[in-house]
């Protein structure tokens, strides 16, 4: 069929050309991670994908960001594996030219100076040391350090100073975050949790006296004895309540600070009234500091609420979700959409039983924002990025008086954003979801055809799908496919109660309200029923293996590094994860049962319809060997599948060639199986 750039050309769903091709999806995605002001300088980190999706360090000014120059040389890497996952990678020294960074490959602190070559801060242990959550004081470089030269992590809060030196200031918590010292540097706050939570789970804020090396704790504040109501019980042994998550302390004066809580069902910020430390007499003598104060969630009084989500899931190090100085909070709220707010202070009530805080919602731009991360607060403009139903990721100044947004930087790289996707959120089946329906501005369905559709599962499992415009879904809608995303239970954005569905049931929960999705969609007359597949990556690609078993909805699934084996991913998984199926499914080995019933290998003769496995051979999350396994056992029950292996990548692929092949691997895919006419 000819087609001419004015004409609609009428072909069958899946069949459609667009130019953002798989080549175009790797090559063009340069996410901006952190960014910073430094007087009229903005710093920014992203990925570079001409040097293998290295992550570099960006130089750009508010007054002229269209100009900009590589910090970081070739030949580095900026990326912390605290955690495996890393986090808050680099930190601008206020007082003078030095940037801080971690070194992907020898995980040491580097200094440099822009324009100068970087030099090492910290011993090289080939890597067996690592540093993450960088976070800079007048005293010094703040880090969450771990130290993996033995079987057990063991983690610390250091004070690097420029010299080198380190300060251990905390061991009191198995994981720590969020370090920071109060403006006189008496007082070290940080949130930290213990084995079997996760930090959306259950958390601790520690405040430690800082000022001599026994570091005794002071206070802590948790969720011991706090009520909340339980979404379901299942008939399973019950994992244990975590209590609440605190999260991302900020000091506001020696004797105050900002904390998230999610104690009243969702997660809000809070402000707390502390003794201060530097009042208090120093204790070196005593064989055993005295206990620390033990301080309720009744102390916390309200700064911000605005019914939805301030706060997220912690995987990676130094999140963000509120910004301070002496004159205004500014927050990021998260619901099926996300808001930018600001409190001014002197509005803020100071009786803790008030509850007309006064806060404002910033929407000068019109745009429905899928995601907000914020960065920096300046003395005129905040710095965060932004990603849209109109436009792909930007890193934005936002103006503190009139809140206007100025772009900065854009994470895309290409110029076929007609082709784009165009995301809505709505409920199916009584299930958040965002919606992407086929697009192409030169093509059109016949009229009584329904499109295919690929069921996107995100990953967490506590992800959040929001309206975005993103290169990798609208390779699939651009050519005539569908997608779906769907918020079950156990997904962050929607408040505690709706979190706390998946806990248990893992397995069970995702897969039902991945269904009613599902039904909903087709129901609604938007989908074909017979050409519906399921896509997801790790716990994603675990409810895409574990709806492929027990429904038959699908006509087939891809499963990027998905977990397979229960007993064998709580075995061979890092520290960080080793206890989070404790909350899924339940502890180990009261729930041994439910491990092995539940877990896809074990189920593989109940799948019926073709897999797709995607896996990197360097995967320390979820292990290769969870894939080889899979694999195996559905070779042996004569399940059709295909397979790709990839050399050198980890857990999420980051090579242009990798994304390049499983994306066109999956699409294909899909195509053989819905008998889509192959058009190339």
């Amino acid at each position: 069929m000819k087609e001419c750039p004015q004409d609609v050309v009428t072909a069958p769903y899946g069949t459609w050309s667009s130019p953002l091709g798989a080549a175009e999806v790797a090559a063009g995605a340069a996410p901006i991670f952190d960014a910073a002001f430094r007087g009229d300088e903005i710093f920014y980190s992203t990925k570079i994908p001409t040097e293998k999706a290295r992550t570099g360090l960006v130089r750009t000014s508010l007054s002229r960001p269209g100009d900009s120059e590589q910090v970081i040389p070739a030949g580095f890497n900026i990326r912390s594996a605290v955690h495996e996952y890393g986090g808050t990678s680099w930190a601008l020294d206020q007082s003078s030219e030095v940037i801080y960074f971690v070194n992907a490959a020898d995980q040491r602190v580097w200094q440099i100076i822009p324009g100068r070559a970087p030099h090492a801060l910290t011993p090289d242990t080939s890597g067996r040391i690592r540093y993450g959550d960088l976070h800079m004081s007048p005293w010094g470089l703040l880090c969450v350090r771990e130290d993996c030269r033995s079987t057990r992590r063991e983690r610390a809060i250091v004070l690097l100073t420029k010299h080198g030196t380190t300060n251990v200031l905390s061991t009191h918590s198995h994981f720590m975050a969020w370090p920071r010292l109060s403006p006189d540097g008496s007082t070290l706050a940080f949130i930290g949790w213990e084995h079997p939570n996760m930090p959306w789970d259950g958390t601790t804020l520690w405040l430690v006296d800082v000022r001599t090396p026994a570091t005794p704790a002071v206070a802590v504040l948790s969720g011991d004895g706090v009520k909340r109501r339980r979404y379901s019980e299942p008939a399973m042994p019950r994992p244990t309540d975590p209590g609440i998550s605190l999260l991302q302390p900020e000091f506001t004066s020696d004797s105050s600070l900002h904390v998230i809580s999610d104690h009243e069902g969702h997660w809000s910020l809070f402000a707390l009234d502390i003794d201060p430390v530097a009042a208090r007499p120093i204790v070196t003598d005593e064989p055993r500091p005295p206990a620390p104060e033990q301080l309720g969630v009744d102390r916390l009084r309200p700064v911000i609420d605005t019914g939805e989500e301030i706060g997220g899931a912690l995987w990676q190090l130094g999140a963000r979700w509120h910004l301070s100085d002496d004159d205004e909070v500014w927050a990021h709220s998260q619901a099926a959409t996300a808001t930018l707010v600001r409190s001014r202070l002197t509005d803020t009530p100071t009786d803790m039983n008030s509850e007309a805080v006064t806060w404002e919602a910033i929407d000068t731009t019109g745009e429905t924002f899928g995601t907000i991360e914020l960065h920096d607060l300046g003395r005129t403009h905040l710095l965060l990025t932004a990603k849209s139903t109109r436009r792909p990721g930007v890193l934005c100044a936002v103006d503190r008086t009139t809140g206007l947004f100025t772009e900065i930087a854009s994470e895309r790289l290409d110029t076929h954003q007609s082709y784009y996707s165009r995301p809505r959120v709505s409920e199916l089946g009584g299930v958040p979801v965002v919606i992407h329906l086929p697009h192409n501005p030169r093509f059109a369905a016949p009229e009584d055809e329904l499109p295919p559709f690929v069921v996107s599962i995100h990953g967490g499992p506590t992800g959040q799908a929001t309206p975005e415009m993103t290169a990798r879904t609208s390779y699939f809608t651009s050519q005539g496919i569908g997608v779906l995303e769907v918020n079950y239970g156990g997904s962050t954005g929607f408040g505690r109660a709706w979190r706390d569905r998946l806990r248990g049931q893992w397995g069970i929960v995702d897969v039902e309200d991945t269904v009613a999705a599902v039904n909903g969609l087709v129901t609604a007359g938007l989908a074909d029923p017979q050409r519906i597949a399921i896509s997801g990556a790790s716990s994603g690609g675990w409810t895409v293996l574990s709806a492929l078993a027990s429904t038959n909805v699908f006509a087939c699934g891809t499963s990027y590094f998905g977990v397979t084996d229960l007993m064998r991913f709580v075995i061979d998984t890092h520290d960080f994860e080793s206890h989070y199926i404790d909350g899924l499914v339940g502890p180990w080995p009261a729930a041994q049962d439910e491990y092995i019933t539940r877990s896809p290998i074990r189920r593989v003769p109940d799948i019926t319809v073709p897999v797709a496995i995607m896996q990197g051979d360097r995967d320390p999350i979820v292990p290769p060997s969870q894939a080889q396994d899979f694999v195996d056992t559905l070779e042996l029950a004569g399940v059709e599948y295909i397979y790709r292996l990839y050399k050198g990548e980890s857990h999420g692929f980051v090579r242009a060639e990798t994304i390049i092949d499983s994306l066109e691997s999956e699409f294909g895919f899909y195509v053989d199986v819905f008998g889509i006419p192959r058009t190339r």
